[in-house]
Formats: structure tokens, C-alpha cells, sequence
């Protein structure tokens, strides 16, 4: 099943280029200065989501060091680039275990956090969807904004069902509840960082879009990314996010070829995280996690 979708996310994108082949001329003609702002502004990302694990890791009185718990999370984010829905993000607490840091407070972090994120994300979408599309369809992030909320609740709360494998995450979960702001203001951080991420690529292609558009328009093509239907939205995401850019740019293919290079600016800042897979030392099932 992941190798269909694999190849399902590969054969969107191939046919995406062959049908709009002024693509491969705009990545070709990318201005490689502003292409390596953004790979540094993303990881700038990676610096602050992983500060944000250490931060509330130290509030919990569990102690580890930055540098591990940023190694941990790289690796994490380069999982998440090739696995449905970004799913890989979790396999973060496997590679802490392997520092002795422990993986249900990393858990309770990471899930706290992403459902606040997630939140914002849909804010942020929600203003993308209005500035594009006009309020009569803003009922479209209803349902992802209301599951978020649910599940910032649920971890937050002793709100039943109360599932056996999810008692330490949620005790975890709940102390980091009086750090809500950092958590907030963490995610908005993230989303100004991914902003010029996006801005910079949009200058690298010229394309005459500021930076106030790339903040509105950043939330709704990067929620693409969190399909499950293929490997972190692979093709899914080049042809939604292509499309939304096409919306202001008026090319197709300028947006095409702004996705693909999200894409690899993204990948390129994870890419030191595939370093944590060649330690034996880190071959921990994630099953061990919920234990």
C-alpha cells in the first residue's frame, strides 16, 4: 500500500510537469540566493519546534540536551516528508528514547502542540480560503478547526474515554497546559518563518507576490501536506498549492514550480535528520511507546 501511494504522489507530479513543462523553466531559472534563505528560514523552523519539545521537556523537571532532542526531532521531520499525513512526525519519541529522554512526555508534547498548531494552521487557512474564494466558503475548515479543538481538550482534560495506552501521554499532555501561550506563540512564530519561507521562493521565481499574500496563502497549501492519501501529500500538494498560486500569479506553471520548490527546500532542511536512521542504537519499535 505505501509503495501505490508513493507511486501514485510520483505519477501526480510527473504528470503535472509534462502537461505544464514552463515549470521546469521557472525551478531552472530559480534565483539560488533567495532558494537558500528559504531552506535556512525552515530550519529555522526545526531550531524553534525543537526548543519548543526541550523547553516544556525542562518545565517537566525531565532533563535532556538540545542537540539531542533536535536530532530526535529532525528525524521525525524527515519521516514525516515521506509518510502519509506526515505521520513519520511521530516516530520523534522512538529516536528521544535513544538519549534517554522519555517518549511518553515527548509524545504528550508533540500531540499538545500539533493539535494547537493545527489550529492555527486552520486559522491561517481559514484567511486564505476567504481572501481566494470569498466567505461564502469558509464552512470548509469547520471540520479540521473543530477535530483540533477536540483533541487540545481531550489532552488537556480528564474528559472520558479514558484509553489505557494514553494515560501517561495525557498526564504529559496536561502539564504542558500551563505553557499554553509558549505553545501558541511558538506556532505563530512558525507560521511568520514558513511565511518568508514561502516568500523567499516567490522572489527566487520573481514572481511579483508580497509578503503578506505569502502568510495568507503559506497555511491553506501547507495543510495539503497532512493528506493521508499519499506521502506528505506528494502530488496532492504540488497540484492544490500550484493551483492556489495560480489564483494570484495567473500561471499555472509559476505555481507549479513554487511547490516544487517548497517542497525541496523542505526536504533539504530535514535531510540532515536521515543521519539518526543509520544508529543502531535507534531501531526502537513504536509499539515500545505506548507500553
Amino acid at each position: 500500500m505505501r509503495g501505490l501511494k508513493i507511486l501514485a504522489g510520483s505519477g501526480i507530479i510527473i504528470l503535472l510537469i509534462l502537461f505544464f513543462r514552463d515549470s521546469v523553466r521557472y525551478v531552472l531559472s530559480a534565483d539560488p540566493v533567495f532558494f537558500a534563505g528559504s531552506v535556512a528560514f525552515y530550519g529555522l523552523l526545526n531550531i524553534l519546534l525543537a526548543y519548543r519539545i526541550y523547553h516544556l521537556l525542562k518545565n517537566m523537571g525531565i532533563k535532556a540536551r538540545f542537540a539531542d532532542v533536535f536530532r530526535a526531532h529532525l528525524a521525525g521531520m524527515i519521516a514525516g516528508d515521506f509518510t502519509p499525513g506526515r505521520a513519520g512526525y511521530f516516530s520523534v519519541p522512538v529516536f528521544a528514547k535513544a538519549y534517554d529522554i522519555d517518549p511518553s512526555a515527548v509524545m504528550g508534547i508533540i500531540l499538545t502542540s500539533q493539535a494547537v498548531e493545527m489550529v492555527v494552521k486552520v486559522f491561517g487557512a481559514s484567511i486564505g480560503i476567504t481572501y481566494l474564494l470569498g466567505l461564502n466558503e469558509l464552512y470548509l475548515i469547520a471540520v479540521p478547526l473543530l477535530l483540533s479543538a477536540l483533541a487540545v481538550i481531550y489532552l488537556w482534560t480528564d474528559i472520558p474515554p479514558e484509553f489505557e495506552r494514553l494515560k501517561m501521554i495525557r498526564k504529559y499532555a496536561k502539564e504542558t497546559k500551563k505553557n499554553a501561550l509558549f505553545i501558541l506563540g511558538i506556532s505563530l512564530a512558525g507560521w511568520v518563518v514558513v511565511g518568508v519561507q514561502w516568500y523567499f521562493i516567490f522572489r527566487s521565481l520573481d514572481l511579483n507576490v508580497n509578503f503578506a499574500l505569502a502568510m495568507i496563502l503559506q497555511p491553506l497549501g501547507t495543510l495539503l501536506m497532512f493528506l493521508p492519501l499519499t506521502p506528505g501529500g506528494m502530488g496532492l500538494f504540488e497540484s492544490g498549492s500550484g493551483f492556489m498560486v495560480s489564483l494570484v500569479t495567473g500561471s499555472f506553471s509559476a505555481g507549479i514550480a513554487h511547490s516544487i520548490l517548497v517542497r525541496a527546500s523542505t526536504v533539504l532542511a530535514d535531510l540532515p535528520g536521515i543521519m539518526e536512521f543509520k544508529k543502531e542504537s535507534k531501531e526502537v519499535r513504536l509499539r515500545e511507546l505506548f507500553s
